[in-house]
């Protein structure tokens, strides 16, 4: 994809406009090829600056797909954003709801292995992030659950946004990946993952099964194998939400035909519990 702004491609480095550190690389104009100011850009220092600020308006020349995946490359967020928005966690409704449930030590772990960030974009709303293998940040899911019951609120709206729509970075180009990836370093092959639907779910279950490296789709439709594929060579175990086993046990059988070690339990089909119904609620209810 090539747009009318593109990060300069030679090793010049001008000062960077938020650390004053001779890290910075400016944007081009790819058709006359002068830089196009000195505050847009990007500074290399990533973990100790993070500075990156693109052009307000840069809209596309050309775009260019891989001709092998036709994909179009991702964008990625960068690491200090987990680090600003990982605190306020005083007014964060999910931490709340679970410091209600779980040991303060618990919930405390928990958070520092799934990076859970709080947002402003509603108050008390939490950041889920979508950090890959390779540690990239490929997402940020801003959700709003209710303190008390734990469920997300829906009323008068869904509130599910972005962060990359947050921040309005217009050129972003999402591709998720599995809630919760980045943690697969800390497991080998004879570990079993357990994939869940929501994030929320991976996160109480982590926290009540902590020997398995649970993982979330974030969707009915992201047990796919695009997500799956970095875990394949993996035992999985899937944990569909009640009404969802066909669809997800239909996905494993073609699954397994290609290679991968995965089965879709059943637990929840066979308990007579509203559609939508969770491992976490099922887990959650028995301990009430």
């Amino acid at each position: 994809m090539k747009y009318k702004y593109q990060l300069d491609k030679t090793s010049k480095k001008y000062v960077c406009p938020n650390c004053n550190k001779k890290t910075f690389v400016r944007f081009v104009d790819t058709l006359t090829g002068n830089y196009l100011n000195t505050i847009d850009g990007r500074c290399d220092r990533e973990t100790k600056c993070g500075y990156f600020k693109k052009p307000e308006s840069n809209q596309i020349v050309i775009q260019k797909y891989d001709c092998n995946t036709k994909q179009v490359k991702p964008s990625y967020h960068t690491n200090i954003l987990i680090k600003k928005f990982g605190c306020n966690y005083k007014n964060n409704h999910f931490v709340s709801y679970l410091l209600k449930h779980f040991a303060p030590i618990d919930v405390k772990q928990v958070i520092k292995k799934y990076f859970i960030g709080t947002s402003n974009h509603w108050a008390g709303a939490t950041v889920f992030w979508q950090i890959d293998q390779n540690i990239n940040i490929k997402a940020g899911k801003i959700m709003l659950y209710d303190c008390n019951t734990g469920n997300r609120i829906k009323q008068p709206h869904n509130h599910i946004s972005w962060m990359h729509k947050k921040l309005k970075l217009n050129q972003f180009v999402l591709q998720q990946c599995l809630f919760g990836l980045h943690n697969l370093c800390d497991y080998d092959t004879s570990n079993t993952l357990c994939v869940v639907e929501s994030e929320k779910t991976a996160i109480i279950m982590s926290i009540i099964i902590p020997s398995n490296l649970w993982l979330a789709t974030g969707s009915k439709s992201g047990f796919k194998e695009e997500l799956l594929k970095p875990i394949k060579n993996y035992k999985i175990i899937a944990y569909p939400d009640k009404s969802e086993f066909n669809s997800w046990n239909k996905r494993a059988e073609e699954l397994i035909k290609k290679g991968y070690r995965i089965r879709c339990s059943n637990l929840l089909e066979n308990l007579t519990v509203d559609n939508g119904y969770d491992l976490a609620d099922y887990l959650m209810k028995r301990t009430a």
